[in-house]
């Protein structure tokens, strides 16, 4: 033990060196191990690629029948999920006095169909987005066919929303066609008609905002599921509706001044200060009453009651049209 403690430097480097060289043993014994898996999973993927190589040569009939009958499966649903769009139809014969025709005619037969409906359109001349056009005497040939498509699209829209009795349309926006239509004019969306050339594939966006309640708006959107067309609703936007109608609000203020007293008095206020003789004598008649107000029918306990408040609604939608082939080619959308 003396010695130990005189020398206890060294017994502790001893003790030191012995753990290191058994780490170091174990650890090279590990190493090897690794080399030996590492050895091995080489081994195995050089004999999967000899065998990839010395394999039969690609493709195949078996394959290539394999692949014939995948396409042909292809093609059956592409033709099955076609019959679910409608086909956008292309005027051949349409100039600017036909178009003209048409947009008027198109037009009063939306205003008569909203006034059978009851639906209110903003303005006395509301042009469903085809203001501008109705303005300009001439209209560039090549936008003639787009706007006519637009326009039988916005009819539909139209219908729809007729068809649903919706209190009212708030305004109506579309895609730009030509150069006329800049992204400033109120009746413009900033999106564009977009064209998949692959399937032949047109997608039309539009805007349309009306004004409804929770039931009318049910009625829309399954009115949109139900037409011959194919809608995609890409965005709604749900808010209360703002105030009242501006023209109910005058009638309202023409109300309040035809029943007040004289000098502007309000009738129940002269009569509670004792005023009301007063000024019915000075001016050649009695007070005038005010309306007793509508009596609330009672409701039993714990009885919903609904006051539903009118929305505005605000819908994004596409119409997803499907161009006719013609002499085996697909037509594309302007």
């Amino acid at each position: 033990m003396d010695w130990i403690k005189k020398n206890l430097l060294f017994v502790v480097g001893l003790a030191v060196s012995v753990v290191l060289l058994i780490g170091a043993v174990v650890f090279l014994i590990q190493a090897s191990d690794a080399k030996e898996q590492a050895g091995a999973l080489l081994q195995e993927k050089n004999q999967q690629l000899d065998a990839l190589v010395k394999r039969e040569v690609y493709p195949n009939r078996a394959n290539v029948e394999a692949a014939k009958a995948e396409q042909k499966r292809v093609s059956t649903f592409i033709s099955t999920a076609r019959a679910s769009f409608g086909a956008f139809e292309t005027a051949t014969s349409l100039d600017n006095a036909s178009f003209k025709s048409l947009l008027e005619s198109t037009i009063a037969t939306l205003e008569r169909q909203a006034g059978q409906s009851g639906v209110k359109l903003p303005g006395d001349k509301f042009s469903f987005t085809f203001g501008e056009q109705r303005k300009q005497l001439q209209l560039p040939s090549n936008t003639l066919a787009p706007l006519a498509r637009q326009l039988s699209d916005v009819e539909h829209l139209c219908q729809i929303l007729f068809s649903a009795k919706v209190h009212s349309v708030l305004g109506l926006k579309r895609s730009s066609v030509g150069t006329n239509e800049t992204f400033g004019n109120p009746d413009v969306l900033s999106k564009k008609t977009t064209t998949n050339s692959v399937v032949g594939a047109a997608i039309f966006p539009y805007e349309v905002t009306f004004q409804c309640f929770s039931s009318e708006l049910s009625d829309v959107i399954d009115g949109l599921r139900l037409a011959g067309d194919f809608y995609l609703l890409k965005t709604i936007n749900i808010e209360p509706a703002g105030a009242a109608d501006p023209s109910a609000s005058a009638n309202a203020t023409a109300t309040a001044g035809s029943i007040a007293g004289p000098g502007g008095m309000d009738p129940a206020l002269a009569s509670r200060y004792g005023l009301g003789g007063r000024y019915g004598g000075r001016y050649g008649g009695g007070a005038v009453q005010p309306a007793p107000a509508p009596a609330v029918a009672p409701t039993k306990p714990n009885e919903p009651v609904l006051d539903e408040k009118p929305l505005k609604v605000t819908m994004g939608v596409e119409v997803i049209k499907l161009a006719a082939k013609s002499d085996g080619k697909k037509q594309k959308a302007e």
